[in-house]
């Protein structure tokens, strides 16, 4: 099933009279089209079934958002969602994902939520064992967040290896 949505469009077109307010911190970047963000999703993932494909450009006030996502399922237990962003909020997230990384750097390795410090991308990992829920939130270009999440596995290989396999570099150029 493929479902888009359209929204408004993401372009800024802040005047001088804004550049007082709180977005005057973030770069004067428009968002992308979430139709260009799509091919950076994984047409499919082995072992699973593509259920919905979903994406959305809107301008909410003085925000714009662009978003693109795919959700796979394997029986009823088990799901994984692929999301990319990108806002004229970025800077914000970007920031704070930043320091979710560097506050857990001193994690080795073989913990499940050490951060990921990848040449393209660099995020943190958070796994609920009571929920068998782990995400993997990364920034990539300093732009686009990548959320991979899943339900149904233990720990958190199954995101940190989909986080791998998505063409992030590729995504880092797209402006």
């Amino acid at each position: 099933m493929l479902v888009f949505t359209l929204g408004l469009g993401c372009p800024e077109d802040r005047s001088a009279s804004e550049s007082d307010s709180a977005l005057s911190e973030a770069p004067a970047a428009p968002c992308v089209y979430f139709r260009e963000l799509a091919p950076f999703l994984p047409d499919s993932l082995e072992g699973f079934t593509h259920t919905v494909t979903e994406g959305s450009t809107g301008k909410y006030g003085e925000v714009s958002v662009s978003e693109a996502e795919r959700t796979f399922t394997r029986g009823e237990e088990r799901e994984v969602k692929i999301r990319i962003v990108d806002t004229t909020l970025g800077w914000k997230i970007a920031k704070a994902i930043r320091e979710a990384a560097e506050g857990a750097k001193a994690r080795p390795p073989s913990d499940p939520s050490a951060p990921i410090f990848w040449d393209a991308a660099v995020g943190f990992v958070r796994y609920d064992a009571e929920e068998a829920t782990a995400e993997a939130n990364l920034l990539v270009g300093d732009r686009y967040v990548v959320a991979v999440t899943s339900r149904g596995f233990p720990g958190t290989v199954e995101v940190r290896r989909i986080a791998r396999g998505i063409d992030l570099e590729g995504l880092a150029r797209l402006r």
